[in-house]
């Protein structure tokens, strides 16, 4: 009888140990489990622009992400992270984890262009996944300092030609240099090239007389131009641009076909789930259709651009492969 109870105690202890280990290692788990069957969004979403603050680009992200976090009922938050034209910001998208609170803004600038134009970090069509196109039409207008003796895009072409090379264009992005070269390659001009680390400081020293030339968003370099600070030499739309009708284009200039637009599109690391990136498209849609959204899209100088990630993917190849062919024209070498 004495084995026997002693027995018992030790089966019993065993179970008892079995249980506690098990409710041990059950235990940890369920909150795993809860957060995997958590509906998304469960928490803030970061949105990554790749560019400063204050400029056109932010203040649309931020109105746009705005709207995001009504429809989602999670904040969405704008987070500026500037530099290498772009580069910087772009990677830390690229490079975060794929679940979906991570998204970052693409553009014909900072995808498109830099891909050609800089030694990335990254690969634009591996690294991420295309989420929603978001706009379009954002359009430049070349401008010089008031001490320029052109008074319009012919006059500028031609004062080149007579002094070719001695004359500076700025550049604080990619899409800037892609435009003026653009420019230098239909004019059959020779401008020299400034790099800056911001559009901001491009702007601010073709005010101050320290460079000549400038192609910046219009509803940046239009303040200046109303205020006599610049002169606008044309637009790179095609037609008149309603923001700014008074404007005459490059195409009115003598430069037929001559357009420059870039665009701007929402993009997630590759691998993030297909269910999250197509309710994130759904979503970006509607609040592009929102009349007020529009409204003050327009009023900062772009369109609204409706698509979901197959149109952004062919947008984004087709727009890598006109900048390629604008660089080698150009024989810029990558940075």
């Amino acid at each position: 009888m004495h084995k026997t109870h002693r027995s018992a105690n030790c089966f019993s202890a065993l179970l008892s140990c079995a249980v506690a280990s098990f409710i041990a290692i059950a235990i940890p788990f369920a909150p795993l489990a809860q957060a995997q069957t958590a509906p998304y969004p469960s928490r803030p979403i970061k949105l990554i622009s790749p560019l400063g603050a204050g400029g056109a680009t932010d203040v649309v992200a931020r109105l746009i992400a705005a709207k995001m976090s009504e429809r989602l009922g999670q904040t969405m938050f704008v987070e500026n992270r500037p530099g290498a034209e772009g580069a910087i910001g772009v990677d830390a998208g690229a490079k975060a984890a794929p679940d979906g609170y991570t998204l970052v803004l693409g553009s014909s600038t900072t995808l498109a262009a830099n891909y050609y134009l800089r030694k990335l970090p990254y690969d634009p069509v591996k690294d991420l996944e295309p989420v929603a196109m978001l706009l379009k039409n954002f359009y430049n207008i070349i401008v010089v300092n008031p001490e320029v003796p052109a008074n319009n895009l012919k006059e500028l072409i031609a004062l080149a030609k007579t002094m070719p090379g001695k004359l500076n264009y700025g550049t604080g992005t990619s899409g800037s240099k892609i435009c003026m070269e653009m420019l230098k390659s239909a004019a059959g001009i020779d401008l020299q090239m400034v790099n800056y680390k911001s559009s901001a400081q491009a702007l601010n020293d073709v005010l101050g007389g320290q460079v000549q030339v400038v192609c910046e968003p219009v509803a940046i370099a239009k303040p200046h131009i109303e205020a006599g600070r610049l002169k606008g030499m044309g637009v790179t739309s095609l037609t008149r641009y309603s923001g700014a009708p008074q404007l005459t284009t490059v195409v009115e200039e003598g430069i037929p076909g001559f357009e420059y637009a870039a665009w701007l599109g929402a993009f997630a690391p590759a691998g993030t789930p297909k269910d999250i990136i197509a309710k994130l498209s759904k979503e970006f849609a509607i609040v592009l259709k929102d009349p007020e959204t529009v409204q003050k899209i327009l009023a900062a100088g772009a369109e609204p651009m409706i698509g979901g990630p197959d149109e952004l993917a062919a947008l984004l190849k087709t727009e890598m492969a006109r900048a390629g062919d604008v660089v080698r024209k150009a024989g810029i070498t990558p940075e």
